[in-house]
């Protein structure tokens, strides 16, 4: 099975989105592939807009049966932050998209609730093993290897 596992990072109010494609078994993952996507925009929604179009574009390339996201822990709404916001914006365009492509659900998480799955399975620093496997886009192996387990 092929996983795509995607994190979105806030990036200084710009959001990024970083995805990466899994195959074989938790304990021996191959990277299908890998991508980082930049929003363009100055504004949260335009931003959104702009990560969606540009994995809308990408994801006829990929061949994934399943997607995981991986998604903030905590509420933008508390924060007011803009970076949080802007997070919280493309994660939902992000998600939508990945979905309408697949035809089926995603599978969501945090950090924690992957490892926790990770560690259950026999994978006692999943976070580490995650940074190993993919340094940069550590959170987006650790979401995909949480569904080949």
């Amino acid at each position: 099975m092929r996983v795509l596992g995607v994190s979105v990072i806030p990036a200084a109010g710009k959001p990024r989105i970083v995805g990466v494609v899994l195959s074989g078994t938790t304990a021996s993952p191959v990277v299908e592939a890998d991508f980082e996507l930049r929003a363009s925009s100055v504004e949260p929604a335009e931003q959104a807009v702009d990560l969606a179009r540009l994995l809308s574009g990408k994801l006829p390339s990929l061949a994934f049966e399943r997607a995981v996201f991986r998604v903030a822990g905590t509420s933008p709404v508390a924060r007011r932050s803009k970076a949080q916001f802007s997070r919280a914006h493309a994660e939902g365009a992000s998600i939508f998209v990945v979905r309408e492509h697949l035809g089926q659900p995603v599978v969501l998480g945090d950090a924690q609730a992957f490892a926790r799955r990770l560690k259950k399975n026999g994978l006692d620093d999943a976070v580490a093993y995650a940074k190993s496997i993919g340094a940069g886009k550590y959170e987006a192996v650790l979401a995909a290897l949480s569904e080949l387990a």
